[in-house]
């Protein structure tokens, strides 16, 4: 570091220390890709974020590095190129990668002088600092963009090529609701659209070796297919150490025999070309909570009404709950009608059908007896699902039975 006072190169190695400190450069982490986030609003999805967050990473400790060298060894960690591979796959554009960087740099170099400003009181020093480190940030940057475009475009090219091509575009149209012929996305698919579905995202702990995380990824997904009773099954890689599948079955499982290291977010199942949307929408709610929460395991079915209370369990969410919990209730008759009325006064008013009819001014008698029709729609006691029940029909009383409600 020739030409630094010893004050300004003591200052520039300690900073460059906590490329050793996983607390530190967790935040400095953090505070990059928050503001790559906020300018890109179609990075911030659980499973990027986890790439981008390993990316963002790799690149620090690489310019805390060489920070004090006098001349820059630029060397972007397998995790740069990890995120480069998955943007392609996922239909990223160029431009998006570029602006990723372009965005990073920007809250790298806003952190740093923010640092040196809080903790250098000398200007002399300060600038000594500032140019020094800012033609070594830009010199690992420059050099990295150009090795992740190559890395980008070259994987593109290979991605467009070939059935994984046709079948990542078959995917992207039925989850968009385009409209897809369901011969066509069978045969595209490999896959049997028409069946029931049960969609499942699996990811590898960031802890386990590169080498072992297909492996893994794969004993997982069979464990899945088997306890849903699937006879058919398709998966796409979505990440470096994700993958996204659905399996033609129905059955509920019960606990998962899945590696320690791999974690499982699953929908429930629903048929068709709408079921294989649906349930991956329920799927990518319960893989909102399994990140935020820490968990290894989150089916949706026992987290459901905390993805309707926050707002996360899709478009498809609040209609998936009326439907399957109201049945023939939903009908736009009169007669359904009234007996949602009842019902929702009854279960309102605790069970009591003295209350319940006082408050719909009818015979107690009365209130029993649609009690009694409601529970043979419904197929059980109207206070076995209780909170479902009340929910979809309030669901029902606030937006009515229209497309909003029923699609």
């Amino acid at each position: 570091m020739a030409g630094l006072t010893p004050p300004a190169r003591e200052w520039l190695a300690e900073f460059a220390r906590a490329g050793e400190n996983e607390q530190a450069l967790d935040a400095m982490v953090g505070e990059v890709d928050d503001a790559i986030v906020a300018a890109l609003p179609e990075m911030d999805e659980p499973l990027l974020r986890t790439e981008l967050d390993a990316s963002t990473r790799a690149h620090w400790r690489g310019v805390l590095g060489n920070a004090t060298r006098e001349s820059i060894v630029v060397h972007p960690g397998e995790e740069t190129r990890d995120l480069a591979r998955t943007m392609a796959r996922r239909g990223f554009e160029l431009r998006v990668l570029l602006a990723v960087y372009r965005v990073g740099q920007n809250a790298a170099w806003d952190l740093f002088t923010a640092r040196a400003a809080a903790e250098i009181a000398d200007a002399e020093v300060r600038s000594q600092v500032l140019l020094h480190f800012w033609p070594r940030v830009t010199q690992w940057l420059d050099a990295s963009i150009e090795e992740m475009i190559g890395t980008f475009v070259a994987e593109r090219e290979q991605w467009q090529r070939g059935a994984l091509a046709r079948q990542a575009a078959t995917v992207d149209a039925v989850l968009a609701g385009q409209d897809v012929d369901p011969a066509e996305a069978t045969a595209a698919l490999n896959y049997p659209v028409a069946a029931a579905h049960i969609a499942y995202t699996l990811w590898v702990d960031e802890a386990v070796a590169d080498a072992d995380v297909q492996r893994l990824l794969e004993r997982a997904a069979t464990a899945v297919h088997r306890a849903v009773g699937g006879e058919h099954r398709l998966a796409q890689r979505i990440g470096a150490r994700s993958l996204r599948c659905w399996s033609a079955g129905s059955g509920v499982p019960g606990a998962l025999d899945l590696p320690p290291t791999v974690c499982c977010a699953l929908g429930t199942a629903h048929p068709g070309l709408d079921g294989f949307r649906r349930s991956h929408a329920e799927s990518a709610a319960a893989l909102t909570v399994a990140r935020r929460t820490g968990r290894g395991v989150v089916a949706y079915r026992d987290v459901e009404l905390a993805c309707l209370a926050h707002g996360i369990a899709g478009p498809d969410g609040p209609s998936t709950l009326v439907e399957r919990e109201l049945g023939a209730l939903t009908e736009d008759t009169a007669a359904a009608a009234r007996l949602r009325e009842t019902a929702l006064a009854y279960l309102g008013a605790g069970g009591d059908a003295r209350a319940a009819g006082a408050a719909l001014m009818l015979h107690p008698n009365t209130v029993r007896y649609r009690i009694r029709q409601v529970e043979q729609v419904l197929g059980h006691p109207i206070d076995e699902r209780r909170v479902y029940v009340e929910l979809a029909l309030h669901s029902v009383r606030a937006f009515g039975i229209s497309p909003a409600v029923r699609p």
